[in-house]
């Protein structure tokens, strides 16, 4: 039988040998990625953007995204129809939103630059390049002028709907105007409306009479 000093040694050596294995397990070569429980998670197959993909049954890789799916936090829902009604409630209940403040009124110059003065000209009085320029044969028609009625007291809901939606030969802008930049717009455009208001008050006229000669 093993005396009580032979016992000692055995769970001392064991004792050194469980040691030695637990240190030497922290140490590997970095080179090595260690054993791999699931490969194929570690090493997913990929498939080209436009390529074939064998699980889907059109086999189309490319997958268009769910009908009504819009970007995150850049295009938001418009609850108003694109008939008369739509278009007389977004009058009614459509406001500015209240974030709108002096940088938003820089983006909105900056936009409306590139998207509408090449009609409404750069200065809203319906003067374009593509209205006014005596080089194109067919001139387009020109756009009301921001500076008449009904636009002067045109409601920004209902230019919001516009621009959104289109309005007689206009285009919508919503496929490359997002909803804060759509605002934007209608806020400078009500600046440039205000202004004038303000301008033709100081100067003792009706603003509808003044309104006539910023036609051209």
């Amino acid at each position: 039988m093993m005396n009580l000093k032979n016992i000692k040694s055995l769970i001392a050596a064991a004792a050194v040998i469980v040691l030695i294995m637990f240190q030497a397990s922290c140490y590997y070569p970095k080179s090595s990625p260690g054993w791999e429980y699931m490969p194929d998670m570690a090493n997913a197959i990929t498939y080209e953007t436009y390529g074939e993909n064998s699980f889907f049954g059109d086999s189309m890789n490319s997958r268009l995204p769910v009908t009504g799916t819009i970007p995150r936090g850049v295009y938001s829902p418009f609850h108003y129809s694109m008939n008369p009604t739509g278009y007389d409630s977004a009058g009614a209940y459509l406001k500015f939103p209240g974030w709108l403040d002096s940088a938003s009124l820089a983006d909105g110059k900056h936009l409306f630059d590139i998207y509408c003065a090449v009609c409404h000209g750069t200065g809203g009085k319906a003067n374009g390049p593509i209205v006014s320029s005596t080089q194109i044969k067919n001139p387009y028609p020109p756009p009301p002028n921001y500076f008449t009625e009904p636009l002067l007291s045109l409601p920004e809901g209902k230019m919001y709907y516009s621009v959104h939606y289109g309005k007689n030969l206009m285009g919508p802008y919503s496929k490359v105007l997002d909803h804060d930049q759509v605002w934007k717009v209608v806020y400078y455009v009500k600046s440039m409306q205000k202004h004038f208001i303000d301008s033709v008050a100081a100067a003792g006229a009706p603003a509808t009479a003044a309104a006539d000669t910023t036609k051209k």
